[in-house]
C-alpha cells in the first residue's frame, strides 16, 4: 500500500509539472479576488508573461433595521511576475485604490497605495490561482502609513484569447 501511495504521489506531481506552463502572454483575463484587503471582480491584461496590469472592482451593500451601508472600490494594479519552474511564479504587486463608503447617508472616500507580493500558480496559460499580501499601505487621503502582513487576498484568474 505504501508503494502504491508513493507511486500515486509521484504520478500526480509529474502530471502537474507536465501541465504547468508559464503565465499568460498577450491575453485578457477575468477573475475573482477575496480577502481582508479588498474583494471583487478583477480584470487583467497580460502584457507579457512577466507583466500584468488591470483593475479590481468591488461593491457591497448591507441593510438592517434603519441602518444601511454600502461600499465601492476601484483599484488599478501592476504586477511583475518572476520566472520560476512548474508554473509557480512569485510576484510583486502595486495597487492604487479609490474607495467610497456610505453609512446611513453619510459617505466618505479614501485613496491609498498598496505594495506587496504573492505567489501565482498557472495550470496552463488560461487558468491560475494566486495568493498575495500587502506589506505597505500608504494612505493618500486621509494620510496614513501601515506596515503589516495581515491584509491578505486569494484569487482565481481565467485568461482567454489564445
Amino acid at each position: 500500500m505504501k508503494r502504491f501511495l508513493s507511486a500515486f504521489a509521484v504520478l500526480i506531481a509529474a502530471t502537474i509539472a507536465a501541465h504547468a506552463q508559464s503565465a499568460p502572454n498577450g491575453q485578457f483575463g477575468i477573475g475573482l479576488a477575496l480577502g481582508s484587503s479588498g474583494s471583487g471582480a478583477q480584470f487583467t491584461y497580460a502584457v507579457n508573461p512577466n507583466i500584468h496590469v488591470g483593475g479590481r472592482l468591488g461593491f457591497a451593500s448591507f441593510s438592517q433595521n434603519d441602518s444601511s451601508q454600502s461600499a465601492f472600490a476601484f483599484a488599478p494594479f501592476f504586477r511583475y511576475l518572476f520566472n520560476a519552474s512548474a508554473g509557480v511564479m512569485p510576484y510583486l504587486h502595486a495597487e492604487f485604490e479609490y474607495s467610497s463608503i456610505s453609512v446611513s447617508g453619510v459617505s466618505r472616500t479614501s485613496t491609498a497605495l498598496f505594495l506587496g507580493g504573492g505567489v501565482a500558480y498557472y495550470w496552463n496559460a488560461t487558468f491560475g490561482v494566486r495568493g498575495e499580501i500587502f506589506l505597505l499601505g500608504l494612505g493618500l487621503d486621509p494620510s496614513y502609513t501601515q506596515f503589516s502582513i495581515a491584509p491578505a487576498r486569494i484569487g482565481v484568474d481565467w485568461f482567454f484569447g489564445r
